[in-house]
């Protein structure tokens, strides 16, 4: 008896989105489809690699699951793939992208020396109040809208569903790459490959991903991670999870005193404010 295929992943499930685009080997995929979204000439991208996608994670403790990139060696990129709507898309956002000015700066380091930083959010949600699909960011001064004051720091907000309804020839490469990474319009998809080939190729890579057991296990445990928060937060139990998790990061603080371990070390890993670790200090 043959058994039956397997249903392909979704390139919307956060794990699989990194999985795909942050292999070794993947870099023409994210180049091509950064190069039109961006209007860039993009010759080379570095991107980031971690161990998160490699460790046991069976309690399903990831966290961020974005990726992390050098755009011809001269600007930061951080991409995620958001799969559900907590309530912080712009202030995540903006954090990612101070951070990753802020890390850039070696003591004695001159400010002029911070290169540019692009932050793009593609979410399966409608966010925004607006019926464009692809929003992007300027800095520009009150009484002079037209000026852009800095290009250093740049958002990119992409809404699947507004770009789903929306009707188009799907001509330029970055409605390409979002009818792929939707997953929506099988039909569409098809046409698509047709006329791209790399899109055609990462395809293929997804079908490769979808057979492998760890990545299945792997992007289910995400998706019912994401379901439970999803469902928790609209039962009204997100002050309870909070307290609940702060509880733990205590306990976790305690135990790294008792090893005499630095404050700021201990603050880093817990996220505990370094007043709450300084009074469990004076308990000891």
């Amino acid at each position: 008896m043959s058994e039956s295929k397997l249903e392909k992943l979704s390139v919307k499930n956060d794990f699989v989105f990194k999985k795909l685009f942050s292999k070794k080997g993947n870099e023409a995929y994210l180049i091509q489809f950064l190069s039109d979204l961006l209007l860039l000439d993009i010759k080379s991208i570095e991107i980031k690699h971690d161990v998160v996608l490699e460790r046991n994670i069976e309690d399903e403790k990831i966290g961020i699951l974005d990726i992390k990139a050098t755009l011809n060696n001269n600007t930061y990129l951080d991409i995620e793939m958001q799969m559900g709507d907590e309530k912080n898309v712009v202030k995540r956002s903006t954090y990612y992208a101070a951070k990753m000015m802020s890390e850039q700066l070696q003591n004695g380091e001159k400010y002029k020396e911070i290169k540019p930083v692009i932050v793009i959010f593609i979410m399966n949600f409608n966010y925004f109040p607006f019926e464009e699909h692809i929003n992007k960011t300027r800095t520009v001064l009150n009484n002079h809208i037209e000026y852009d004051i800095s290009n250093d720091m740049v958002y990119y907000y992409i809404e699947l569903p507004k770009f789903r309804k929306k009707e188009c020839e799907l001509k330029d490469i970055t409605s390409q790459w979002l009818t792929f990474i939707d997953g929506e319009n099988k039909k569409e998809l098809e046409k698509v490959m047709k006329d791209n080939n790399l899109i055609k190729e990462a395809n293929k890579e997804l079908d490769i991903l979808s057979g492998d057991e760890d990545v299945r296990r792997m992007a289910e445990l995400r998706q019912k991670y994401v379901m439970e928060m999803a469902s928790a937060k609209s039962d009204g139990y997100d002050e309870g999870l909070a307290k609940g998790e702060e509880n733990k990061a205590i306990d976790i603080a305690k135990k790294m005193l008792q090893k005499k371990m630095d404050v700021d070390v201990i603050c880093e890993v817990t996220g505990l404010d370094k007043d709450i670790v300084e009074n469990l200090k004076c308990d000891e």
